[in-house]
């Protein structure tokens, strides 16, 4: 804490500094978190990242990770849901972000079920069937090259539900593919997911932003990525918007405790994207970019403060 101190004191002896107090403030920043980063990870504060649910609108955590990873941010562990699993299995897995960009423009319903073309969709109607997204898994299988989660670079873990309990699940090793599929398997819309005795539907049913998870792989300052939706409007038409919509707000009403369990929020919103609108992924993303660089400035100071803390209360 005295190096600290004495750091401070030192920039506020430069030339000026009564003058330009908001450039001294940034100087000072700058300082401090690069040696926060450069500290090895054994002697800081362990951060975690948690992705929450969300559909299409949750592919803005590739925005939050673009901005993060800039800044050269820690990303000691990763938990995501629904989408926010996609996001995360891949970077776990060591995935570049311009190649998470390259799935959000290329990605589209027909990838995640191929019975969501006209003539799954007639099948639908006439024998009742809910459309597969096994799909998914088989792209799912090939972006994470087949790895065990437990094999991932980055320690993470995504949740689902037993739509047969409703009890959560929260995968944390195991195949990759079929954890983060089953985590955003939404019901009703898609047939659950078969696993061990188990139907497995979309984690954020039951585990929205999943907080909890990423203080129980190891972190001890966690950091939530929470895209936001303005429900107020646009009013749902068919059958599909409808159970959408009210998981979404299940999911806003399961948010309120994990936000308080976090250190920090960033909240992106992003009210023009429907939960299954994959044409604007990369718009999403654009918006994570956008918040995420302007609250940067605030991360960076909350997560000085809370190492200095951190360490000082390890001595």
């Amino acid at each position: 804490m005295k190096k600290i101190f004495l750091i401070v004191f030192a920039f506020a002896a430069l030339p000026g500094f009564a003058y330009d107090a908001g450039r001294q403030d940034a100087l000072l920043r700058d300082f401090l978190w690069k040696e926060f980063i450069n500290t090895p990870k054994e002697q800081r504060a362990k951060v975690g990242l948690a992705l929450s649910a969300g559909g299409t609108r949750g592919f803005a955590h590739v925005g939050v990770l673009e901005v993060l990873e800039n800044a050269g941010a820690p990303v000691d562990m990763l938990t995501g849901t629904s989408m926010g699993a996609v996001v995360g299995s891949g970077y776990a897995a060591g995935l570049p972000v311009s190649r998470l960009w390259e799935i959000g423009n290329s990605i589209r319903l027909g990838t995640v079920s191929k019975d969501l073309g006209a003539t799954g969709m007639m099948k639908l109607f006439i024998g009742g069937k809910l459309p597969s997204s096994k799909n998914f898994e088989a792209f799912l299988e090939e972006t994470l090259q087949g790895k065990n989660i437990e094999d991932l670079n980055i320690p993470f873990a995504c949740p689902a539900m037993d739509i047969k309990t409703g009890e959560k699940i929260l995968f944390t090793s195991g195949p990759a593919a079929l954890a983060v599929r089953a985590s955003m398997n939404l019901p009703g819309i898609f047939e659950p997911v078969e696993y061990r005795q188990r139907q497995l539907v979309d984690g954020g049913v039951v585990d929205y932003l999943p907080v909890d998870a990423v203080r129980n792989l190891g972190a001890r300052y966690v950091i939530a990525s929470l895209p936001l939706q303005d429900y107020s409007g646009v009013v749902p038409k068919t059958v599909a918007a409808y159970l959408l919509r009210i998981g979404d707000i299940r999911g806003a009403i399961l948010t309120e405790e994990a936000v308080a369990k976090a250190n920090f929020v960033i909240r992106i919103k992003v009210s023009n994207i429907e939960v299954l609108d994959f044409n604007k992924l990369p718009a999403a993303a654009e918006l994570g970019i956008r918040e995420t660089y302007r609250v940067l400035p605030m991360l960076q100071d909350d997560l000085i403060i809370f190492n200095i803390k951190y360490r000082e209360h390890e001595k």
